[in-house]
């Protein structure tokens, strides 16, 4: 999931600037600055009327129902208002009672097997949603009916019909300052790695096992020592000034997917290395230098022989943090997910949009293989 409440990358003070985007797509951006005038862009859909050229007045009013809801919007977040959308005449509504009178019918992923397949009205405009790897998703959906009534998709697969990626990258205006040769000295550990998923028939979880024999690892959260919760940085902080790398490992390894685990490294003095171990594509959506991709070594303990001599060269690491420190990344709050979905649903209903080909959701989900 990338629920990341407790990031706040967009709840502190900034002034406005210029920045270069070098982000996935976004089309709708906002100039915001740190207070020592840093730049960056991230998303701001409240700017998308702004934004866009081809506005036009709508006598029809949209309206867009959720029938299985996600478990982690907030309540307020269900009385939405389209004003601020750059198409805004539409209507959210949320009482499964109103389905015959629906435009666009959401379906998060996760709660389809709870409820019974409701009949689709014509010309109606089924909406398949996931924020989770396909290998999750295919648990959660898998009944035959289901497969050819969507219409459109929303996920972080870049093929999406409504496409989000959990975070995006902006290039910093002004080089950042620092000390790296004090910041190497002080680092006494290799590698540091958060985890909650236990279980050690999970392939992520055996890499790891196996890494250890050649290099200390040190694991934090449920599945070791005691840190703050996932949803807090303050343990991202510390492991950054004690250790040299840290394993970014997804549970799945799908193209595109490339979740919180890697994109909150980037923010401001996270002066450590991420070990990305997940999308087999991530070299298009990371910024080169700035991380060490696993999946380019043949086995744990190569990964492994790499990494000690990276640690044991200052030179070589200091060089990954300058290239990092050239970037920023803005992972999304949750306002700003459900906004874009809100908007962007709006924007296709008013735009007559249509999928090249008619959406089979098996097809869809399996075409894109992935493994844990």
């Amino acid at each position: 999931m990338f629920i990341l409440t407790g990031i706040g990358i967009l709840s502190i003070g900034y002034h406005v600037n210029t920045v270069q985007n070098i982000g996935t797509k976004f089309r709708f951006l906002a100039k915001i600055t740190r207070s020592n005038t840093e730049t960056i862009n991230t998303p701001k859909l409240s700017d998308n009327n702004k934004m866009t050229t081809n506005y036009k007045e709508f006598t029809k009013i949209f309206t867009v129902l959720w029938y299985t809801k996600p478990y982690w919007i907030a309540s307020y977040l269900y009385k939405f208002k389209f004003r601020n959308c750059a198409f805004n005449h539409c209507e959210l509504l949320t009482n499964i009672a109103d389905l015959n009178r629906s435009d666009a019918v959401l379906f998060h992923h996760s709660e389809m097997n709870s409820v019974a397949i409701p009949n689709k009205v014509k010309n109606q405009t089924w909406i398949f949603m996931s924020d989770e790897s396909n290998i999750h998703t295919q648990k959660y959906f898998m009944k035959n009916k289901w497969r050819n009534n969507f219409d459109w998709t929303y996920s972080y697969r870049s093929d999406s019909d409504i496409y989000l990626p959990y975070g995006e990258f902006a290039q910093r205006s002004v080089p950042v300052a620092k000390n790296y040769s004090d910041i190497y000295r002080k680092k006494t550990k290799n590698v540091a790695w958060v985890a909650s998923n236990c279980n050690p028939l999970f392939s992520r979880n055996n890499y790891i096992a196996e890494l250890k024999k050649y290099i200390d690892v040190d694991v934090y959260g449920k599945c070791g020592k005691p840190c703050s919760t996932w949803n807090d940085d303050s343990c991202f902080k510390y492991l950054s000034g004690d250790y040299k790398f840290y394993l970014a490992f997804e549970n799945s390894l799908c193209e595109d997917y490339v979740t919180e685990k890697a994109f909150r490294l980037y923010q401001e003095n996270f002066n450590i290395i991420p070990v990305y171990r997940g999308a087999p594509n991530v070299k298009d959506i990371l910024p080169a230098g700035t991380f060490i991709p696993a999946l380019d070594f043949k086995s744990p303990k190569a990964l492994a022989v790499y990494l000690k001599s990276v640690a044991d060269n200052e030179i070589v690491y200091s060089n990954y943090l300058k290239e990092k420190d050239k970037f920023w990344a803005a992972p999304y709050t949750r306002l700003e997910i459900v906004e874009f979905i809100y908007c962007s649903v709006c924007e296709k209903l008013s735009t007559n949009y249509t999928r090249g080909t008619k959406l089979n959701l098996t097809s869809w989900i399996m075409n894109k293989g992935c493994r844990h």
